[in-house]
């Protein structure tokens, strides 16, 4: 009984070292964290395939999509569609140090597979490396997303620590 405690606790252990792994999929960048409801246990949050919801996510992604590009501050929100509970309210944020270029390529990505990653699921929020995206059929801007709590932190080096340092300080004042 006495070498069953020291394994459990060395499973433990192990357990909490593996789920700080940030996830990935496939070679697109890693995950720190995916928020969406599972559709076999939610399906109060999912939307149907060819619903009015479906097609507004659709021009809400081609709206985020297009304006990542133009971003200068690495932030964009857009609402498409004007009826209750169809409305599909979402936004982007992109990390401070990185390039428009690679805002953009993140955003992209991001919102053409988001639906793969969280199938039909009208509430989603997904945090990259370089980028978040969140989107909900509730309105969303200006109100705090209780979903991830947590720290983020770059582990490689600043690329371009001037900006990196002005941006910092505008926000921290």
């Amino acid at each position: 009984m006495d070498n069953l405690l020291p394994r459990k606790s060395l499973f433990v252990y192990t357990i909490c070292l593996v789920s700080l792994i940030p996830i990935t999929k496939g070679d697109y960048p890693p995950f720190f964290s995916l928020d969406c409801p599972d559709p076999t246990l939610n399906t109060t949050g999912t939307y149907a395939p060819n619903s009015t919801y479906k097609t507004n996510l659709n021009t809400l992604f081609s709206a985020l999509s297009s304006h990542s590009n133009n971003a200068s501050n690495g932030f964009y929100n857009f609402t498409a569609g004007t009826s209750p509970p169809d409305i599909a309210y979402g936004l982007f944020l992109c990390r401070g140090d990185i390039s428009s270029a690679k805002c953009q390529d993140c955003v992209v990505n991001t919102t053409q597979n988001v639906v793969e990653w969280c199938p039909r699921s009208k509430r989603v929020t997904v945090w990259l490396e370089e980028c978040m995206l969140r989107y909900s059929n509730e309105y969303i801007f200006a109100r705090q997303d209780r979903g991830f709590i947590g720290v983020l932190r770059n582990a490689w080096n600043v690329t371009n620590k001037t900006h990196f340092n002005e941006v910092l300080g505008e926000v921290i004042l």
